[in-house]
Formats: C-alpha cells, sequence, structure tokens
C-alpha cells in the first residue's frame, strides 16, 4: 500500500514560487498527499493563493511571525501522512523530476530521511555565485550519503521524513538552523539517510548581496551555536570517520586550505624551499638566483600566490568535474569569484560568528524567530 504524503510549506509574507510549487504538487499524479501552507505576515499577494488554493489546501495565516519550527511541529501533529515532506515556499520543482513524490515514496523505502538535489535559479550575478556554494553543498551530502549513509546536517529546503523517525527525534527544536540540528540528531541515532542527485529542487538565492550578508550572518550565528552545543559530538565523530568529515569541511569552505596555509605554514621553511628551487634553476640557466633577492614581503606575496594559483587550479578541476556528473552549471570566471572572493568572505563569517559565541557576546541582531 502507497503511504500518504503531508506536505508541509512555510511562508514568511509571500513567495512568488508558491502558486506554482502548489500546482506542480497538485498535479502530480502521486493521490495519497495533504498539504499544508502557514502564512506568517500574509501580504495581499499570498491572501490571493489562499483563496484560489483554499479548497484543496490546508492554510493557516498567522498575524505576526512565529517561526519556521513552531509552526512545522503544530502542523505535523494535526497531518495523517506517514511521509513527512518539507518544502521552502521559494522552491521549484524541476521538470526532470516529474514523478516527484513517487520517486520519494520509492527512495524512502530503504531510509529514514531522503534530501533531494538543490540548484539555485541563476536568475542574477549573486545567484549565479551563490550556486557553487550549493553545489559544494549537494556534493557533501552526497558525499555523507554514500559513505555513511548518515549525514550531520541537511539543507531543509527540501527533504522528507518518515513520521516515526520525525517522532523519534520529538521534531524540530528551537535553534536558528533548526534543519541542521535535526540532521545531527538523527546521525548519533543512527537514523538512515539518503541524498536523490538525480531529483532536483530549484530555489531562490537572496536577491542581493546585503541580504546575502543578512542570511549568512544569521546562518554563521546559527552554525557556531550548533557547534557549542554538539561540539564533543563532533570531535567524536571527527576521530570515528575522519575519511568523511574532514575532505566534507574542505568541499564546504574551499578557502580553508588557503587559510591554514598561511596561518600556520612558517615562512621560513618556505625560503628554504625557494632556496633550494632557486639553486636548480641556476643551474639550468647559468645565473645565480638568490632568494635574498627578494624582500620578506614580496616572499610572503609570493609564497601566498603560489598556493592560491595552485589551490585555485585543483579546485576548478575537481568542482568542473562534480558539476558535470550531478548536473551543475559551471563557468570559470563564475567561479574564480567565488573562490577568491565569496569563499573566503563565508568563511571569514563563520570564524567571526564562532569567537562571538564564545567570547559570549549576547547583542547579536539576526533579525530572526526562532
Amino acid at each position: 500500500m502507497l503511504p500518504t504524503f503531508s506536505i508541509f510549506i512555510p511562508v514568511y509574507r509571500e513567495s512568488d514560487l508558491l502558486r506554482p510549487l502548489l500546482e506542480r504538487l497538485l498535479n502530480d499524479p502521486y493521490k495519497k498527499k495533504e498539504i499544508f501552507v502557514v502564512i506568517d505576515e500574509p501580504t495581499e499577494k499570498s491572501l490571493s493563493v489562499v483563496k484560489e488554493f483554499s479548497d484543496r489546501v490546508y492554510f493557516i495565516c498567522n498575524g505576526e511571525r512565529r517561526g519556521k519550527a513552531s509552526v512545522l511541529n503544530e502542523l505535523a501533529t494535526k497531518s495523517h501522512g506517514e511521509i513527512l515532506l518539507f518544502l521552502d515556499s521559494d522552491c521549484r520543482i524541476d521538470e526532470e523530476s516529474k514523478s516527484f513524490l513517487q520517486r520519494i515514496a520509492e527512495e524512502i523505502e530503504d531510509a529514514d530521511i531522503v534530501e533531494m538535489k538543490k540548484k539555485i535559479i541563476r536568475d542574477s550575478f549573486v545567484a549565479r555565485i551563490v550556486s557553487y556554494d550549493y553545489l559544494s553543498f549537494n556534493l557533501t551530502s552526497l558525499f555523507f550519503s554514500h559513505k555513511l549513509k548518515r549525514c550531520l546536517g541537511l539543507n531543509g529546503a527540501a527533504f522528507a521524513i518518515r513520521r516515526e523517525a520525525f517522532d523519534k527525534l520529538g521534531g524540530f527544536r528551537f535553534v536558528i538552523l533548526e534543519d541542521v540540528d535535526l540532521a545531527t540528531r538523527a546521525f548519533m541515532k543512527d537514523l538512515r539517510y539518503k541524498f536523490l542527485k538525480d531529483v532536483s529542487i530549484s530555489t531562490k538565492a537572496p536577491s542581493s548581496w546585503k541580504k546575502w550578508f543578512e542570511q549568512r550572518k544569521r546562518w554563521g550565528i546559527g552554525s557556531a551555536l550548533w557547534l557549542k552545543e554538539y561540539l564533543h559530538d563532533i570531535v567524536r565523530i571527527v576521530k570515528e570517520h575522519p575519511g568523511v568529515l574532514l575532505p566534507s569541511l574542505l568541499m564546504i569552505f574551499p578557502s580553508l586550505p588557503f587559510f591554514l596555509f598561511t596561518v600556520f605554514v612558517p615562512d621560513d621553511l618556505y625560503i628554504k624551499g625557494l632556496y633550494i628551487f632557486m639553486l636548480v634553476l641556476s643551474t639550468q640557466t647559468s645565473l645565480l638566483l638568490p632568494p635574498t633577492a627578494f624582500t620578506s614581503t614580496s616572499i610572503a606575496f609570493m609564497k601566498n600566490l603560489f598556493f592560491m594559483i595552485g589551490s585555485l587550479g585543483a579546485y576548478s578541476a575537481f568542482f568542473y568535474i562534480v558539476a558535470r556528473k550531478i548536473g551543475f552549471v559551471f563557468n570559470p570566471a563564475e567561479f574564480i569569484i567565488f573562490y577568491v572572493v565569496y569563499s573566503p568572505l563565508w568563511l571569514l563569517i563563520i570564524i567571526a560568528s564562532i569567537v562571538k559565541v564564545y567570547a559570549g557576546i549576547k547583542n547579536v541582531d539576526l533579525n530572526w524567530k526562532v
């Protein structure tokens, strides 16, 4: 007997993609489904969608922002499905996923949590750069799924979970990164995880760099709080699975090797290597090229430049191959911006957030309801 889906879509104010998302779900040939949409602070545009679909979709409209975790937990208790499917309102089910619900029902037979591949709708310069971030997220989730059949974190924009697993975890907790927190608790309870690289969801990126920064500041604080809460568990998991955790960290933060190299590799070690290289070069050119010809500033600059070029080349080749395999767009110029500017900025936000959390700084304005 086919399981019933309970589908949950939280909305803050409004979403341009809510109407097509509901149409796609209602037109899906899978019959056993119920759809819940909860809208905090609805606009006139949202209310028009409510009016249009109210005979086929269960809507709840809140006059104030109650927060995602709160409303989803409440709706889960009112639903009847064996499979709970959570979708963000700014998602689009890609046309390649024609049997979307049927496919999820098949894949979750031997899993507790199923996550779909996330793409970014490349409709702006910001979105095109952010898409490489999502490429690394997808790759990391696929790596965990393949190696451990569990995952420490997930992107809550689109995933399904068995009701018994959701109940076992006690639902979402009231934290900033409620989806990552749910996945971490599922990992520690040995719940089975599966990543579907050929079932695709596209989602909107922040519309400007200002909004991107606000989002990442929130994610950064959420990540730091998550790290502080689960630090001992994460250290234990790293010791148990270093071949999965450490490569995943390098995939999520491509600028991390350059940062570690710059901070921890001493200049004198580099100078010795440069000296040996120039002696070898001198034997080929009959010209002595001692490293003393360089100032300390130029030596440090060349060290960092050479490592950055080498690291950029390696990451570019790696991301190009992965993008081809899982159906992502890869543009070398965009990737250079991602690697040189975007990734270091995101890493700095994370580091600054960790410092704030561990320093006990409480006055952090996140503009976020948990």
